[in-house]
């Protein structure tokens, strides 16, 4: 059996994470070590897991960000795989058992990954569109959507060691930007059934602000213009998703009253591509921006 360490970066989720260990220690593969990186908890995360009596590995360290909080994940790792799952989120308990097994079946390294199931934060199952996952070179897909998360999936550590690390600078999405690295280089294998639980709740770092929707286009714009995108991702393509997520960061601004901002990026975006969204809310925004020409 391959050793996997399974990668756990937590702050202030003391609750959440004992469901999160708990559905590790529920998985029908047990050659793994738990390892939890404690980014500068203040709500007694550390002394919950050692009144517990859990068995993991645990680092406490200054808050860093998540970004650094998975890098130090993959420092102390020693499997020969890693599969990160966030302290709020759950896996499904066969996920390990059928990661593993694609993973040592195949003769080259390879990133395994599948969908979720998405939960509230009671737990509850919620209503979504599951997306259409890809397996190949994935790099055009990949930047078209979201499809890879760091839950839920599985990495050789030599990958992740060779990768670079995770961009510190970025509070979000950092996982992603690596991702998208990855997928120039490496095929992905999707799975068919959820690998894991994703919980959506008020304080998520995926909560879809302005500043969130920002990263996710500077990441996009950096990995198509400076990365290498542009030899994988045709440019029709490339300019419809940047685009579209101009169109969202421009909303987002909109709604937290950017109206400056999002002008500039609604206007962006129909640059790119003539989406009627992106021209309906530039009308907006220009309006709030100067209500008097939207009288005359």
């Amino acid at each position: 059996m391959s050793l996997v360490s399974i990668c756990i970066p937590t702050y202030n989720r003391r609750d959440y994470l004992k469901q999160a260990l708990a559905s590790v220690f529920a998985q029908t593969y047990k050659d793994y070590e738990v390892l939890v990186v404690d980014d500068g908890s203040t709500d007694g995360t550390g002394e919950m897991i050692k009144q517990a009596g859990y068995d993991v590995r645990y680092y406490w360290q200054q808050n860093a960000g998540d970004a650094a909080a998975r890098n130090k994940l993959v420092e102390l790792a020693r499997g020969q795989y890693i599969s990160f799952l966030d302290s709020d989120d759950l896996l499904i308990p066969d996920a390990i058992e059928r990661m593993v097994a694609v993973m040592d079946a195949q003769s080259k390294d390879v990133v395994v990954y599948g969908p979720y199931i998405a939960i509230d934060q009671n737990g509850n199952t919620c209503k979504m569109k599951r997306k259409k996952l890809y397996s190949g070179h994935i790099a055009r897909h990949l930047f078209e959507s979201i499809l890879v998360h760091s839950c839920g999936s599985m990495f050789p550590k030599r990958i992740m060691e060779g990768a670079g690390e995770f961009d510190t600078s970025l509070p979000v999405c950092s996982d992603y930007a690596l991702w998208l690295r990855l997928s120039l280089k490496y095929r992905f294998i999707a799975l068919s059934e959820p690998t894991f639980k994703r919980r959506r709740h008020t304080g998520s770092l995926s909560e879809r602000t302005f500043a969130n929707r920002k990263i996710e286009l500077d990441i996009l714009e950096n990995f198509y213009y400076d990365c290498g995108g542009k030899e994988f991702i045709p440019r029709k393509i490339a300019m419809k998703r940047l685009s579209k997520e101009g169109y969202r960061a421009g909303r987002c601004a909109l709604r937290e009253g950017l109206a400056e901002t999002a002008t500039g990026l609604l206007a962006q975006s129909l640059r790119r591509y003539p989406y009627i969204k992106s021209l309906i809310w530039w009308v907006v925004a220009a309006g709030r921006l100067h209500p008097g020409l939207s009288r005359k």
